[in-house]
């Protein structure tokens, strides 16, 4: 039974739960692609509103060749919204079966923001905004909100 699925058709799966040093024991049929990172301050969850999309997200991406869970979410909340957590914890291991029939695995993060640092406007966020669960800021991917539980 799936946990969620987005409006496109993206279904999240489960989330494993294991210490982050375990992951390369791990033996998976499918790839580690990526990382996701719930981030909050006192005002709230930190989310950004994707210009290619159109949507509100958290911030995460594609890691790079050779770079761990850990760095790839670090690099992207930094990339995507200039802020530098001031702990930042794994959460385990995501399963996706993406609308285009892939199945892939991403690292969840949880982290504080306690020193928010000025926004840049950058190739994929046009803005951030510290969201406070209930005001009404347009679509956040249907996953995405699920992922906010695991804070």
């Amino acid at each position: 039974m799936p946990i969620c699925i987005n409006q496109k058709g993206d279904i999240f799966e489960e989330i494993i739960d294991l210490p982050e040093d375990r992951i390369d024991q791990l033996t998976l049929n499918h790839p580690i692609t990526h990382a996701l990172v719930v981030a909050r301050n006192k005002d709230g969850f930190l989310l950004l509103f994707n210009k290619w999309k159109q949507n509100w997200e958290l911030p995460g991406g594609i890691r790079e060749a050779g770079e761990s869970l850990r760095a790839c979410a670090l690099r992207e909340l930094l990339e995507e919204t200039n802020q530098i957590p001031g702990r930042i914890d794994f959460r385990g291991l995501m399963k996706f079966k993406l609308r285009n029939g892939k199945t892939e695995y991403g690292g969840l993060f949880s982290a504080d923001i306690d020193n928010e640092r000025p926004f840049l406007v950058n190739e994929e966020a046009e803005k951030v905004i510290y969201w406070d669960l209930h005001t009404d800021i347009g679509y956040i991917d249907e996953i995405d909100k699920e992922l906010l539980k695991h804070y």
